[in-house]
């Protein structure tokens, strides 16, 4: 990981510049189990950038302890909308504040991931969830996941992660315990050896 690596150079909701994107993107990017990091271990990311500037992403598994309204100003507390678990997306910038949700909502800093999900500033997207116009579904949270130039292909091609197809209705409802196994299991990888188990994953 690159701490150093700026949101902005990435995704900024407060400019109008697109995301750069490649073939690669987006994806779900999953830690395979021989990822020891204690952070990135069985981990799945929505990877929502990746090209030869580097890769970004947001780990869509991993809940504080916290609820969204416990970070909250005053105004937007004891808010049921709101009582949901806060995300962690990863260890760069904790103080970006970021949603992704289904694309029935977009506001000036959405940038659509596909033509299912958006990612939009998490500021920006709070007083439309409350006033009934905001998306069908959403997920809040901190910080995100960044790779710089070339970091995330060594990681890949040292067995750290798997890079597999975007799938929004597991990214958008799949309960956050299960959504490591499901994505392992569906590319036929068994959570405890990093081996295939089905045939034509080889």
């Amino acid at each position: 990981m690159n701490p150093s690596l700026p949101i902005g150079k990435l995704w900024n909701p407060c400019t109008n510049n697109p995301m750069k994107q490649s073939e690669l993107a987006p994806g779900i990017l999953v830690a395979l189990p021989n990822l020891q990091d204690p952070y990135f271990s069985k981990t799945a990311i929505l990877l929502c950038n990746y090209n030869e500037e580097g890769a970004f992403g947001l780990v869509m598994n991993h809940p504080s302890d916290l609820k969204v309204t416990e970070i909250l100003k005053e105004e937007f507390q004891n808010h049921n909308d709101l009582e949901v678990p806060l995300l962690i997306g990863g260890p760069v910038q904790p103080e970006s504040f970021w949603a992704v949700h289904t694309s029935d909502y977009l506001c000036e800093s959405s940038t659509e991931i596909s033509s299912k999900i958006a990612l939009s500033a998490g500021q920006d997207i709070l007083m439309a969830i409350l006033d009934g116009s905001g998306p069908k579904t959403y997920h809040l949270g901190v910080g995100y996941s960044g790779w710089g130039a070339f970091q995330l292909d060594r990681e890949i091609q040292e067995e750290s992660w798997w890079l597999a197809p975007l799938d929004e209705s597991l990214i958008m409802d799949m309960e956050y315990d299960h959504r490591w196994e499901c994505i392992l299991d569906n590319l036929g990888v068994s959570p405890y050896t990093a081996l295939f188990t089905k045939s034509g994953h080889v």
